[in-house]
């Protein structure tokens, strides 16, 4: 489940651009109440005695000075949870990214489960080909594939399939649990 941010501001602009960077990662509203986050913008409100649970946005001192990127407002939001939220795991014909679930065929499937397996290292082209076409299957077939994959994972403008030419494709440590080491 996504979490509830509620930004409070007369500043539309200021919503707009908070509402762009976090819907991928929360539900954002301008509603008070059932939030688990609040996003106050001390310029234009003024803050309320009880600050418990509110996220200070201003130009001059708060928890986020303006003007901010993205990845600053996504790591005060999220916070710890930023890597877990981004986490990749694997359904049955399906993949969870943050929290989100992505449509795969069978052969998406077992593409993505090859890389994910691999631990965040490079799997060369002939291994990903054979294990998920066997032998004789042909690079352009691989190529297709890595395009739908990337098409479907980073639609949200991500790098999360790396690739070599010497060494072939992987996915970002970031996106597998303990970062991509394998459990000793």
């Amino acid at each position: 489940m996504k979490k509830r941010v509620a930004v409070v501001t007369e500043d539309l602009f200021l919503f707009q651009k908070i509402y762009l960077i976090l819907r991928p990662f929360a539900e954002v509203s301008r509603n008070v109440g059932s939030e688990d986050i609040c996003l106050w913008d001390a310029d234009s409100v003024s803050l309320p005695e009880n600050r418990e649970g509110i996220i200070v946005v201003s130009r001059g001192s708060g928890d986020l000075k303006r003007p901010f990127g993205e990845e600053e407002l996504i790591s005060i939001v999220l916070k710890n949870e930023t890597d877990e939220r981004a986490i990749l795991s694997l359904g049955e014909k399906c993949a969870y990214l943050r929290g989100e679930r992505i449509k795969l065929t069978e052969v998406e499937t077992a593409l993505l489960s090859c890389l994910v397996s691999a631990g965040g290292e490079f799997v060369c082209r002939e291994e990903l080909m054979k294990t998920v076409w066997g032998d004789g299957a042909d690079g352009g077939v691989l190529n297709v594939y890595i395009h739908y994959l990337r098409e479907k994972l980073e639609a949200g403008g991500e790098k999360i399939i790396l690739s070599s030419r010497k060494q072939g494709y992987k996915i970002v440590e970031k996106y597998l649990k303990n970062g991509g080491k394998r459990d000793a």
